[in-house]
């Protein structure tokens, strides 16, 4: 197997002021938005086909013609046009490059490529934050500062420690700082955080081994300036992300019980957010367990409430954390039950229904999860397939929280696409459909009552040049979309492909 392929591009990014120029990579996505997205709705009969109408120019008009003549050919071949497109839908009409070039969004469009590392890594890095002057990157070999603009690189710093490699980092970037961790081949037990503004390196840890530590793989739950961190075989730890001071161990004496009690408990699958939410697994007998999803006082680890598990409660998942959504199957990996919980750790509803979730691969459970959000009364999900369903097309679904009444479902059309919720700081329901050689990719909202699917933005199928992958995480900020990078195979000594991309950005209106 040779050796990586050499990047073409040295300066990390390739852009254009506008998006639209063909050979930046991500000018390959863009096209013109719709004047005004249309509703679509699952079951809504198509309208009657038009007769095709001339693209090319108007024909010419004689010299000697009064000027009102002209105006009048002008008119129709405009009404024309307009019929054509509202005949046959808002995106049957659509704008060449230059017709973008001229009047499109002036969003900029740009993308990282992604550089070859040289070692293997065991998942994707999620790791995508902003600050004011620039959006920041991890990479497995290091984090980078782009211009937002442009894409052009402000600051860059490699992952610390020779022969490593990134392997996890947090979603959340609260005061400028983002916690990491590092590390080779399986081990990855190294943890540090970074200054967002500089790259600087602020503090570094070790977890201690521990024979009784569960086997996770590395996992970053954040809640406001704490981190607790874990990985397999390693003792969970809780630092202050400000200055790196360790606050607590999931070893300590007295944790779960009294000082003076025998420790019989071990938490598991912290997941941060607004509470911090953990897995507790206790021995009740000489080998009777049970299970408990917990929230815990960030500062302390202490308990604050519990609610009891189901059988199989290891195997349970924190979805959300406001409020507490928990997946607490009775048949793991089959479907899902999934229960909502009080301020009080009460149990407040269950959601009908018993779907199966379509798992994302950007989610290690150290943060809410990426293919689950409550947007008010409401949680929204992506769904797999159904079992009856010839097509590889994923589903969206909604529920009331208070009800727990399945309120809509939707289900992707196209060959093999399917929906990634966008993570986005309004209250829209947005989401990123890939494209691919048959169809053009879309940024999709739906609404929240209704399950009623608007197009927002529409771009080229999958491009020649850019290549961002079949599970991307897309995130909007500003009036930017951001597509970061899905899995990427990278074994030692192998290649990757020259197109594949860290991140894309491109206009989200």
């Amino acid at each position: 197997m040779g050796e990586p392929p050499k990047q073409k591009d040295t300066s990390t990014a390739t852009s254009t002021s506008t998006g639209m120029d063909a050979g930046a990579g991500a000018g390959d996505f863009v096209l013109a938005p719709p004047a005004s997205p249309v509703p679509q709705m699952q079951g809504t009969p198509q309208m009657p086909a038009v007769p095709p109408v001339p693209m090319g120019p108007p024909p010419p008009v004689p010299a000697a013609a009064p000027r009102r003549t002209g105006l009048i050919v002008l008119a129709a071949v405009v009404a024309l046009l307009l019929v054509a497109s509202l005949g046959a839908g808002a995106w049957l009409f659509l704008a060449s490059k230059k017709a973008v070039r001229a009047g499109g969004s002036r969003t900029p469009s740009w993308t990282l490529p992604y550089t070859a590392s040289g070692l293997g890594h065991p998942r994707m890095i999620r790791g995508l934050w902003f600050t004011e002057k620039a959006v920041v990157k991890a990479l497995p070999d290091r984090v980078v500062g782009l211009d937002p603009q442009n894409g052009k690189r402000l600051w860059e710093a490699p992952t610390p420690g020779s022969g490593s490699v990134m392997c996890q980092a947090s979603t959340d970037s609260a005061g400028g700082i983002a916690v990491l961790a590092r590390g080779s081949g399986e081990e990855c037990d190294t943890f540090y955080a970074v200054d967002l503004t500089s790259g600087r390196t602020l503090w570094e840890h070790r977890l201690d081994p521990d024979e009784w530590a569960p086997d996770n793989t590395p996992r970053i739950a954040r809640s406001g300036d704490v981190a607790v961190v874990s990985a397999g075989g390693r003792l969970t730890t809780a630092f202050r992300v400000s200055d790196g001071e360790q606050l607590w161990k999931d070893g300590d004496k007295g944790l779960y019980e009294g000082a003076d009690d025998k420790d019989t408990c071990r938490g598991r699958a912290y997941t941060g957010g607004k509470q911090l939410i953990r897995i507790r697994r206790c021995l009740t007998g000489s080998t009777d367990t049970a299970s408990y999803a917990e929230a815990a006082d960030p500062a302390t680890g202490r308990a604050k409430w519990r609610h009891k598990l189901g059988e199989h409660g290891t195997d349970a998942q924190i979805l959300a954390t406001s409020p507490v959504v928990v997946d607490d199957p009775a048949r793991p990996y089959e479907a899902m039950s999934l229960a909502v919980l009080g301020d009080d750790g009460a149990l407040r509803t269950r959601l009908e229904g018993e779907p199966k979730r379509r798992y994302s691969l950007a989610d290690d459970g150290s943060a809410p999860a990426s293919d689950v959000q409550v947007k008010g009364d409401k949680l929204v999900m992506t769904l797999d397939r159904a079992e009856d369903d010839p097509g590889d097309n994923n589903r969206m679904a909604a529920w009331s929280l208070t009800t727990g009444k399945r309120l809509w479902e939707q289900r992707a059309t196209g060959y093999l696409q399917t929906f990634h919720l966008v993570a986005s700081e309004s209250d829209d329901v947005l989401a990123y459909v890939a494209g691919n050689v048959h169809d053009a990719a879309t940024l999709v909202r739906f609404d929240p009552d209704t399950g009623a699917r608007s197009v927002v933005r529409r771009y080229r199928p999958t491009p020649s040049t850019a290549w961002i992958g079949s599970d991307p995480w897309p995130v909007t900020h500003g009036r930017t979309l951001y597509l970061s990078a899905g899995y990427v195979t990278e074994e030692p000594g192998s290649g990757v492909e020259s197109r594949q991309k860290s991140l894309i950005a491109l206009p989200a209106s």
